[in-house]
């Protein structure tokens, strides 16, 4: 924001009666919002829509008047803007211009946009809101899954017991010099030959307070700082069902300053990658290697759930397990918050493990051809002629096989680009 120089004086005492000017006349607030056709009242979000439809208008590339469009930005900058919008409300472009309200000039303007923390007007804007500060957290799978509880100890910033964050004795506290009490300088900036630039900027010379303590009169206990140190503990309870990245707020608990609303604790639950188990929203994933003869024969084994329970998984009788199957045990996912009753499912993913190649007796191959069903291939119905050709399949390592193929182009490539450089033209004739 930026405030140009203007004449000191006090604020006024209330706001009651019609907005005035510096001469203490009428203001005329209500300019800008004729020039967008909106009600005072308007939202944000309809001042903006009036402004695109009249912009597409009067936009001077469409054959608009450029005088009138360049009011219509104006008046669309302020109005858009909830600061710039409160001050012409009430001081109209006076205000904007570094005017203020029955002679207020800049004392007044400082005040609107200091939070309220001093001046008169600070009762009816209240105070301002501090910052608030977040904590990751890291959490587990099962700590997610079964709900718990953990401590945080933090250091803060509270106000001084001794003297009531006012920093010194009585009313030791005087004006700070370098922003006259405001907690806020002007400074201005030279942007180019006869350009300058004002603009608000924080005071460090009382840290933005608007008062100093002398040394003599500091409070002994805050060294004048108005706040000491404490160490809280602060206990997380993580929730069954909770989510990575969900928010825990204790609201109020982070630093404490006079004439200010003390911010937040966020704490932000940082969820670790389990071994076994994959989360997606209320559901849980688990992968389950069998072996060929489980897979086509059936299947029973143990698991461990995140809470502990032991759950015996069987296969139904009868039912083959493809590679890649999934099989779901239902209401053994994750539980939801708002109800930890209901959960959802959990899914199991099956990888087949097949016997090594030789690891099979040749009489036990035998049998189990003779038992398993005969494969049927389109391929056997093509007519087999007196001569033809026996083929054996050998193993193979596909990324080798590729790495090799990759090579052998380059190599062909190079060998085609060499032999186009070395072709030498014929013998030519000499003319005379």
């Amino acid at each position: 924001m930026f405030f140009p120089f203007g004449p000191g004086g006090p604020g006024a005492d209330d706001d009651d009666g019609p907005p005035m000017g510096r001469r203490g006349g009428p203001v005329d607030n209500e300019k800008f919002y004729k020039l967008l056709g909106v009600e005072k009242g308007a939202s944000s979000t309809d001042i903006k829509k009036a402004y695109r439809k009249l912009a597409m208008q009067h936009h001077p590339d469409k054959g608009g008047d450029e005088a009138k469009f360049k009011e219509m930005s104006k008046a669309y900058e302020v109005l858009s803007d909830d600061e710039k919008r409160q001050v012409y409300d009430q001081y109209g472009e006076e205000g904007l211009d570094g005017g203020g309200g029955g002679g207020g000039g800049m004392h007044d303007i400082f005040d609107l946009f200091s939070g309220g923390a001093r001046g008169r007007r600070s009762q009816k804007q209240g105070k301002r809101r501090g910052e608030d500060v977040t904590f990751p957290l890291k959490v587990t799978l099962e700590d997610l899954y079964c709900g718990t509880s953990k401590k945080l100890r933090l250091t803060k910033n509270v106000i001084c017991g001794e003297c009531a964050g006012k920093g010194g004795k009585g009313d030791g506290a005087v004006t700070c010099k370098g922003c006259r009490g405001q907690g806020v300088k002007i400074v201005i900036r030279q942007l180019g030959p006869g350009m300058i630039q004002q603009m608000q900027t924080y005071c460090t010379d009382c840290n933005g307070e608007g008062t100093v303590i002398a040394e003599a009169d500091r409070c002994k206990a805050c060294q004048g700082a108005r706040t000491t140190k404490e160490k809280k503990t602060l206990e997380v309870f993580v929730n069954k069902g909770m989510k990575n990245g969900e928010r825990i707020t204790f609201a109020g608990e982070a630093d404490e300053a006079p004439d200010t609303v003390p911010g937040d604790v966020v704490v932000i639950l940082q969820a670790k990658e389990h071994e076994l188990y994959r989360r997606e929203g209320s559901h849980l994933f688990f992968k389950k290697t069998i072996s060929l003869a489980e897979a086509l024969c059936g299947f029973e084994f143990r698991m461990k759930h995140l809470d502990e329970r032991v759950l015996v998984v069987k296969s139904e009788p009868g039912s083959v397990t493809k590679p890649g199957d999934f099989k779901c045990i239902v209401n053994e996912g994750m539980p939801h918050v708002k109800n930890i009753f209901q959960k959802g499912n959990l899914y199991i993913e099956f990888n087949v493990e097949f016997p090594k190649s030789g690891s099979i007796a040749e009489n036990t191959l035998k049998l189990v051809k003779k038992i398993l069903p005969a494969a049927e291939h389109k391929e056997d119905d093509i007519p087999l002629p007196p001569e033809h050709d026996d083929c054996t399949l050998v193993d193979v390592d596909m990324e080798s096989e590729r790495r090799k193929f990759a090579e052998q182009q380059h190599k062909e490539a190079y060998d085609e680009d060499e032999d186009h450089e070395h072709v030498h033209a014929g013998p030519s004739c000499r003319q005379a």
